[in-house]
C-alpha cells in the first residue's frame, strides 16, 4: 500500500517529454547568390539565424564563415509560412572564377539543441567574374588601406585579365580611412565624405561596406549640404586586381561643377527649325529642319559552436578576418560562435551586382 502511494506520487506533476527538433530548412546557390529557408520546428513563427561556410564545411580550416538571419520573404523554393523566414546571400568575389565552389549552410537552433545543416547543403555554384563595367578604377594605396576600410580580399576582390581593366580610366586614389558623416540632431541620411563630394549611403547599404553609423562624426548640416552630392555607393564594393600587385576600386567617376568629363556631360537639349521661309519671287519655298542631340553616358556597376576562417591574401596586401554581427545578408570572414564574421547587405547575382548601382546623380 505504502509502495503504491509512492508510486502516484512520484507520477504527479511529471511533465510530458519534449521532443526538442533542429532547424530545418533548404539552401540554393547559382550565380545569383545563395538563398533559402530555415525554421526551428520548436519555434515555427520565431526567426532564427543562417551560418553560411564557403570552402568547407563549419571547423574546417579552410571555411570561410558568413552570419545571416532567415527574416526575409521569399516567393519561390518554400510554401506557406516557409516563405517568411526566407535568407539571401552574396557569392565571394574571389570565387567567381568558373570553377565549382562549395557552400555549406547551417540553420541555427534557438534553444540550444544542435545546429542542422539545411537540405541541399552542401550546394554547388560555378560563375564567371563580374564583367568589369565601372566609369573608374582607384588604386588602393596599400594594405593599411585595406584594412582601414575593412575590405575583404576573400569576399571583395575579384581576379581578372589585364585587358579587362586596362581601358578603365584612374581615378582618385583611396588613401585614407572612410569619413562618415550625419547631420547635428539626426541618424540619417548617412553620407560618405569623399573626394570632396557627399555620397549618400543607404540603409542597405552600409553594412555590404561595413560602415558602422554610430562612428559618424557629427557635422552641421550647412556644411554637409554645402558640398556637391554625388553618385550614391554603390550595393558592395568591388576590387579588382589583375597580374599585378596593384588593387583598385571600381567606382563611378565624381561630377564636379562645369566638370570637363564625358561622363558628365547632360542630355544637350534638341535644336530645330521646320518653319517654312517666306516664298521667294521665284515662287518656290525654303525649308531647314535640322536636329540634333547628345547622350554619353558612362557605365556604371553595381553592386550586400562551428569555426571559420579566412585565408585572404593577394600580391599586394593580405588582411585578417574581421567579427561581425549575425544580422542581414552578409560577406564576410570569420568563426562561429556568433559567427565572428562580417555581416554584408543582400546584394547577390551578377546580374544584380550591376544593377546595384543607383542612378547617377550630377552636382548643381
Amino acid at each position: 500500500m505504502t509502495r503504491s502511494v509512492l508510486v502516484l506520487l512520484g507520477l504527479v506533476g511529471v511533465a510530458p517529454a519534449v521532443h526538442a527538433a533542429g532547424p530545418v530548412g533548404v539552401v540554393t546557390a547559382d550565380c545569383a547568390g545563395v538563398s533559402g529557408w530555415a525554421q526551428d520546428p520548436d519555434a515555427p513563427a520565431t526567426t532564427i539565424d543562417v551560418h553560411l561556410y564557403f570552402d568547407g564545411p563549419a571547423g574546417s580550416p579552410t571555411a570561410v564563415g558568413v552570419p545571416l538571419t532567415a527574416n526575409q520573404v521569399l516567393a519561390v523554393g518554400c510554401r506557406g509560412e516557409q516563405c517568411q523566414h526566407g535568407f539571401r546571400g552574396a557569392l565571394p568575389l574571389s570565387r567567381l572564377d568558373g570553377q565549382p565552389h562549395i557552400v555549406h549552410a547551417y540553420g541555427i537552433d534557438t534553444n540550444g539543441d544542435p545546429n542542422l545543416e539545411l537540405s541541399g547543403s552542401p550546394a554547388t555554384y560555378a560563375c564567371p567574374p563580374l564583367p568589369v563595367v565601372a566609369g573608374v578604377k582607384r588604386h588602393i594605396a596599400g594594405p593599411s588601406i585595406l584594412d582601414l576600410w575593412h575590405f575583404s580580399t576573400y569576399f571583395d576582390l575579384m581576379k581578372v585579365a589585364d585587358l579587362d581593366i586596362a581601358g578603365t580610366p584612374i581615378g582618385t586614389t583611396v588613401d585614407g580611412p572612410p569619413q562618415l558623416a550625419v547631420a547635428e540632431g539626426t541618424t540619417a541620411p548617412l553620407w560618405l565624405l569623399d573626394q570632396g563630394f557627399r555620397r549618400l549611403v543607404a540603409p542597405e547599404v552600409a553594412p555590404a561596406w561595413r560602415f558602422d553609423p554610430a562612428a559618424a562624426a557629427v557635422m552641421p548640416a550647412d556644411a554637409i549640404a554645402g558640398l556637391p552630392e554625388g553618385t550614391p555607393l554603390a550595393g558592395r564594393p568591388i576590387l579588382v586586381q589583375g597580374t599585378g600587385p596593384e588593387v583598385w576600386l571600381l567606382d563611378e567617376h565624381q561630377c564636379g561643377a562645369d566638370d570637363p568629363h564625358p561622363a558628365c556631360a547632360g542630355p544637350e537639349s534638341p535644336t530645330t527649325g521646320g518653319s517654312g521661309d517666306a516664298p521667294t519671287s521665284s515662287g518656290s519655298d525654303s525649308g531647314d529642319d535640322t536636329g540634333s542631340d547628345g547622350d554619353p553616358s558612362a557605365s556604371d556597376t553595381g553592386t550586400g559552436g562551428e569555426t571559420g576562417t579566412a585565408g585572404e591574401s593577394t600580391a599586394a596586401a593580405t588582411t585578417d578576418g574581421d567579427t561581425a554581427s549575425s544580422t542581414g545578408d552578409a560577406d564576410a570572414s570569420g568563426d562561429e560562435g556568433g559567427c565572428g564574421c562580417r555581416s554584408a547587405a543582400p546584394t547577390g547575382a551578377w546580374l544584380l551586382l550591376l544593377l546595384a548601382l543607383p542612378g547617377r546623380r550630377r552636382s548643381r
